[in-house]
């Protein structure tokens, strides 16, 4: 686990990427709603997405390196789901893994809309999704 966190930051830090826009999701809310934004970056050998949550307190992004094609199979098949890691994201002596979350949606409607949630920086979100 550690190699492939060391190994993500390595390729989030020395690529520029080209991203286009996987879902766009929000949060329920009477006010405003938390929003997560999943981009998928222009890379030939690997799926790299980042997850932007921008909520009231503030913004934090979030990524994860799948093997190429990953993102397009699980879309068809109608899910996407993965680790969320951030640039802090470690796991320690006791085998715990931290400042990490989980991202998963799944379609509604023949592929037309997703719902699901992503638990991150000690929260859930409960989103409802678009392509």
């Amino acid at each position: 686990m550690k190699k492939l966190i060391v190994a993500a930051l390595v390729l989030a830090g020395s690529t520029a990427f080209a991203d286009s826009t996987v879902l766009k999701c929000s949060a329920p809310s009477k006010g405003k709603a938390a929003t997560i934004n999943v981009t998928l970056g222009d890379d030939t050998s690997v799926d790299f997405l980042t997850m932007e949550v921008s909520e009231k307190t503030g913004s934090s992004t979030f990524f994860a390196q799948l093997d190429k094609g990953t993102v397009a199979n699980q879309m068809k098949q109608g899910y996407l789901q993965m680790l969320a890691l951030t640039e802090k994201s470690a796991q320690t002596e006791d085998g715990v893994i931290r400042n990490t979350g989980f991202f998963g949606v799944s379609s509604d409607n023949k592929g037309a809309s997703f719902s699901g949630f992503m638990a991150a920086n000690g929260n859930i979100y409960p989103v409802s999704c678009t392509k």
